[in-house]
């Protein structure tokens, strides 16, 4: 079992782009994650209502439902789904998004390209804050 999580920890990746899903997918079962990927929000919401889902990470920019619109409809959601923790991930390297990434609901923020460490560090921080706030 991996120091860093003691139990299972079920993470949603919202991607559209295979390529980059895979690779966020790979690095985190590296970390014993269970890994839960869909291509767009539509999807990813559709996973989250079926799953016991305890982190989310997702595009900004996806077809069919973005992630501005999916962190909204994932906090409407009633407890604990609505409190899952979200790392909402932009291509775009403004403060602008970043501050609407916030104002939506999201937990955390970072840009693109995505640094494997960096995105671990996050989710765990977040994991922990949840954990500690339950």
């Amino acid at each position: 079992m991996n120091r860093l999580w003691p139990e299972p920890t079920r993470v949603l990746v919202v991607e559209d782009d295979q390529a980059t899903a895979r690779i966020i997918q790979a690095r985190l079962e590296m970390e014993g994650l269970i890994v839960f990927l869909a291509a767009n929000g539509v999807d990813g919401l559709d996973i989250l209502h079926r799953e016991a889902i305890d982190l989310v990470t997702t595009d900004l920019m996806m077809p069919a439902m973005n992630g501005f619109r999916l962190v909204q409809e994932i906090r409407d959601l009633p407890p604990p789904k609505g409190r899952v923790p979200i790392l909402l991930i932009s291509s775009n390297q403004n403060e602008q998004d970043m501050v609407r990434c916030l104002a939506a609901g999201a937990d955390d923020y970072m840009t693109k390209p995505i640094s494997a460490q960096v995105l671990v560090e996050r989710l765990w921080r977040m994991h922990q804050r949840a954990r500690s706030s339950s």
